[in-house]
């Protein structure tokens, strides 16, 4: 009998055990997958080698239209900056706090457009060769929450909350997908590209959605095949987006994108509503600085 309840003892205690180690393995899956927001999330790929630019496990609908990354609309002459510092030659002056302004701000998780003022003083700049010197701008405004981008010269951006989609998301990788809902429209933002030790080369960032009557399949970012992402120096770059939601009011997510390497940096702003019928977005502005 002893010899029996020992071994009835012994059983238990392993099959606690190996419930207890299926309870960690499901955590451990669950920690590999990165929430982007409550009903969003994808997978980082890293392993996945790339050849010659195919799509990885997305189905381009038949009639698609391909759209090619755009150039910038230079007619609509809107001007994009941040609360940030500035070195001499970053293109910033005193002309800029003349100009009328509104910022996307948010506090919390409220996010909204709001008309504000700027205000650029001088600063010691990493570029100086004494302390003394002050060739850099410090860049200001009269609202203190937190902002993430302002933006001059757009006549149809009004006061008010914007619903986003998501904030500071960097798909660095070939082979990543990102699948989310906006407005009762599915949008896959996705990631292709050929990766050689350890670095990922010829990267392209893709939006696709069926949208505005149409399918789209529109490429937004393509630094070059000879830009690297995971390397180092000049010839290096991490893209992020580093916002996603509705700021022209026509229930399609614009896009802020921002590229950082060396030596510069940069941001770009894309809007849906004046690419009308011919593209999901439309890069609106560039604005680069010095990293």
């Amino acid at each position: 009998m002893k010899y029996a309840a020992i071994c009835i003892l012994l059983l238990l205690i392993l099959t606690s055990c190996h419930q207890a180690e299926k309870k960690s393995n499901s955590k451990i899956v669950k920690r590999d997958t990165i929430s982007v927001d409550q009903k969003t999330a994808f997978r980082v790929i890293d392993t996945l080698v790339i050849p010659d630019d195919t799509i990885p496990k997305i189905v381009i609908p038949a009639g698609t239209i391909q759209i090619s990354e755009g150039q910038i609309d230079t007619a609509s002459k809107i001007k994009i900056l941040d609360v940030s510092d500035y070195d001499e030659q970053d293109g910033v002056s005193p002309k800029d706090a003349k100009l009328d302004w509104k910022g996307l701000f948010y506090k919390g998780k409220n996010f909204y457009l709001k008309s504000t003022k700027i205000k650029l003083t001088r600063e010691h700049s990493e570029m100086d060769d004494k302390e003394t010197q002050k060739t850099g701008w410090r860049l200001t405004c009269d609202n203190k929450d937190n902002n993430i981008i302002l933006i001059h010269c757009v006549g149809n951006l009004a006061d008010g909350p914007v619903k986003k989609a998501f904030i500071s998301l960097r798909l660095p990788y070939a082979g990543q997908k990102l699948v989310f809902e906006y407005y009762g429209n599915t949008y896959t933002l996705y990631t292709t590209g050929h990766k050689k030790d350890g670095k990922v080369y010829n990267y392209k960032l893709f939006l696709m959605a069926n949208v505005k009557g149409h399918y789209f399949n529109q490429l937004l970012r393509a630094p070059g095949p000879e830009i690297s992402f995971g390397g180092e120096g000049d010839m290096s770059e991490v893209v992020e987006v580093e916002f996603a939601g509705d700021l022209d009011g026509d229930k399609i997510p614009d896009f802020i994108i921002t590229g950082s390497g060396f030596p510069f940096g940069n941001t770009n702003l894309y809007l849906s509503k004046p690419a009308g019928n011919k593209a999901i977005l439309k890069l609106m502005s560039y604005f680069g600085v010095s990293d």
